[in-house]
């Protein structure tokens, strides 16, 4: 007879999830974890598994690689993978990245300043795409069309 077997499934899992030690992690450490991950993963298995509707970072499945769960969020947009510390970069950068997209699609051109070295977007040429404007500026990267929130130099 199985009698409790569910039960002790169920505690067995608990304990197993409370002996996930909290540990300090930088945002190098959380990188380098993910790129572990990433060598992991396995065909068809896309990197945003690992990545919250709220953008955070889910160290369920990343504690592994990390040696833990880091002591506070971090968070990963979806569409560059980019990882931050703070909650609000990858909500715009996802947003302003398909902004982008679409954009470019309808009009054979990016949407940056025209003349700006830096390949700062232009809010303004997205408008009719963007839900909101990012209170920070974007550039796009000059090799892959993707969003980013680091000014580009020569």
């Amino acid at each position: 007879m199985k009698f409790g077997r569910k039960r002790k499934e169920k505690k067995l899992k608990a304990e197993q999830e409370e002996s996930v030690k909290i540990i300090p992690a930088s945002l190098e450490d959380v990188r380098s974890a993910v790129s572990r991950y990433t060598k992991d993963l396995g065909a068809g298995i896309s990197l945003r598994s690992i990545i919250l509707d709220t953008h955070e970072i889910d160290f369920e499945i990343l504690h592994k690689y990390l040696g833990g769960k880091p002591d506070r969020a971090f968070y990963m947009s979806k569409e560059t993978f980019e990882i931050f510390e703070e909650p609000d970069y990858p909500k715009y950068i996802d947003q302003c990245q398909i902004a982008c997209d679409q954009y470019f699609l309808e009009t054979g051109e990016e949407p940056v300043i025209p003349g700006d070295r830096t390949k700062k977007i232009s809010y303004f040429k997205l408008q009719n795409y963007l839900i909101e404007k990012p209170p920070f500026d974007l550039y796009l990267d000059r090799y892959d069309r993707m969003v980013t929130h680091r000014k580009q130099t020569d």
